[in-house]
């Protein structure tokens, strides 16, 4: 699943290949839902005429600083409860059986579950993930940057809206082709 490699790219704190990742990624998606070309491009026009360091400067002051927007799957949905570290060590298990790795991320790192994600094939916990994790954690990300003219909202719009077209497997099957 491409699509979920290059999002784990765009989400992930800014590098200098930003615009490259979002240009390979908007036929991508576009294929898989035409609505998302839209807040694609909103997006790539702000990293495309923003400098470095501010792009840096905002992704850090959404992600790390904003509790609503926390890129970690396992506190967006159980938040400090202790189902977040039951999610986790679950998380865990299923890298360890794949053969992935998180790196230095915690394993519900929206990053980490997008790459691991990518690297799979279509499954009951791919499924699970997708619709049980990360749909709900988005749209509750999305949700807490509505009133906001953040351009990661509309990155993170983007991910929504693919993946809640996932249970239908049309992301996978624009892959395919």
């Amino acid at each position: 699943m491409k699509i979920c490699l290059l999002f784990a790219d765009i989400l992930d704190y800014p590098a200098p290949i930003l615009v490259e990742k979002i240009e390979e990624l908007l036929p991508l998606a576009t294929a898989v839902h035409g609505e998302t070309a839209q807040v694609l491009h909103q997006f790539r026009d702000f990293i495309t005429n923003t400098p470095q360091e501010r792009v840096e400067e905002l992704y850090s002051g959404t992600f790390d600083l904003q509790p609503l927007c926390s890129p970690y799957i396992g506190y967006q949905i159980f938040g400090e409860e202790y189902r977040r570290g039951m999610f986790m060590a679950q998380l865990r298990e299923y890298y360890r059986t794949s053969g992935f790795t998180a790196g230095d991320d915690l394993p519900d790192h929206l990053c980490v579950i997008l790459r691991f994600l990518a690297c799979r094939e279509t499954g009951e916990v791919e499924r699970e993930l997708i619709t049980d994790c990360l749909v709900p954690a988005l749209e509750k990300m999305v949700a807490g940057l509505t009133e906001s003219t953040n351009p990661y909202r509309d990155a993170l719009q983007a991910l929504f809206m693919l993946l809640g077209e996932y249970p239908g497997s049309k992301i996978s099957e624009s892959e395919e082709g």
